[in-house]
């Protein structure tokens, strides 16, 4: 399937959009906004690893090649290893301020709402199972882990999930899955 590059941006520039709008409609439920975040996902080499990746997940008949894949990761981990709100980002979790922590946590909550509710990923876990599994053990403070679960309990009681939905509605009207 051969697409045109600017397809294949257009549509990410969009997925970052509905992204960002999802990370703060979790994050004002805590109290905070965050309108920069992901900002260096439209700057090169981070933008086209991502941008097949996620054109990828919305449109199944689109094959990402192993180059594809490689540049995909390389740009996660400048992505992460760069931005306050990856945990990547610190030498100990311990060091991460509150603010990031709040922007850390709303971020895990669009990126997972998106797996389980938008592209319907099949190996996707909740929140709280996710981060039992692959955060809960990187060593955070008493204070931190009180911030990620009463913030796992708001999002939990307080999430309107045709809210989210709609936020993301847009990008599925462009999506073929």
């Amino acid at each position: 399937m051969n697409i045109n590059m600017n397809d294949i941006f257009d549509f990410y520039e969009n997925r970052i959009k509905c992204h960002v709008e999802s990370v703060n409609y979790f994050a004002d439920l805590l109290g905070y906004h965050f309108p920069e975040h992901d900002g260096d996902k439209i700057i090169e080499p981070i933008r086209t690893g991502y941008a097949y990746v996620f054109y990828n997940k919305y449109h199944k008949n689109f094959h990402l090649t192993d180059d594809m894949v490689a540049l995909c990761k390389d740009a996660q981990n400048i992505h992460h290893k760069h931005a306050s709100h990856h945990v990547e980002a610190y030498k100990d979790v311990k060091d991460i301020p509150d603010v990031h922590l709040y922007e850390i946590v709303s971020d895990w909550a669009s990126a997972n709402f998106e797996q389980i509710n938008i592209i319907k990923e099949q190996d996707a876990l909740y929140l709280q199972p996710w981060f039992n599994k692959e955060m809960s053990n990187l060593g955070w403070t008493k204070h931190q882990m009180d911030i990620i679960q009463k913030s796992f309990d708001i999002f939990d009681k307080q999430t309107d999930k045709n809210k989210v939905k709609a936020i993301w509605q847009p990008l599925l009207e462009k999506a073929d899955l």
